[in-house]
């Protein structure tokens, strides 16, 4: 007999400052999400918020999969929705298992093993998934040079940051920013911001 699975998580598209040393507070960033209408009004017993009425014009979406259900006003959540984790004091990695290895800041080398490197994980009662204080080095087998985890190149699959915004119920790939929205994050006031993929 097989064994049945859980249910996987469907995915999460994490946008955070390109530096991840900058940190915008989580009451303006919640409330620039709600005035540019990405976010909309809390959701009920699960925590975070319900998608604005502008989230298809802020984000772009591709493939079949997409359902906007949750938009405002319905009950059942099936779409996406925003979580926005407080502020934290020091850069948190963000990986699932869709992450990669990531490259050597010096010689661009994959870190292979990686996850086993990392420092334990911590416990943080608004962020799910897994992560872990970025500050902690990481040596490259190739160029035996260490760098901080937030300085390895994690491409779209992992990534880190002090303030996050989490768009749940999204497929890696199946959704980017638009500029839009890209430009309107700029006005938090803490540079140019980036976005990666996580899926527990």
């Amino acid at each position: 007999m097989i064994p049945a699975l859980g249910s996987l998580h469907t995915g999460r598209m994490v946008l955070t400052p390109a530096d991840p040393l900058q940190a915008a507070d989580q009451a303006t960033t919640n409330a620039l999400l709600r005035e540019t209408g990405l976010a909309g009004a809390p959701r009920d017993g699960g925590g975070g918020l319900h998608a604005g009425a502008a989230l298809a014009t802020l984000v772009g979406f591709t493939g079949c999969a997409v359902r906007f259900d949750n938009i405002e006003t319905a009950v059942t959540i099936v779409g996406p929705w925003l979580l926005i984790p407080s502020t934290s004091p020091a850069p948190r990695l963000l990986w699932g298992r869709n992450s990669r290895p990531p490259r050597c800041p010096a010689c661009a080398a994959p870190l292979r093993p990686w996850q086993e490197r990392l420092p334990m994980p911590g416990v943080s009662s608004d962020l799910p998934g897994r992560s872990c204080d970025a500050r902690a080095s990481l040596c490259c087998d190739a160029c035996d040079s260490a760098h901080a985890i937030h300085h390895w190149h994690w491409g779209r699959h992992a990534g880190a940051g002090r303030s996050l915004v989490l768009i749940e119920e999204v497929f890696p790939g199946e959704a980017r920013p638009l500029p839009a929205l890209m430009q309107a994050l700029v006005g938090l006031g803490v540079g140019p911001w980036s976005f990666f993929y996580v899926q527990d």
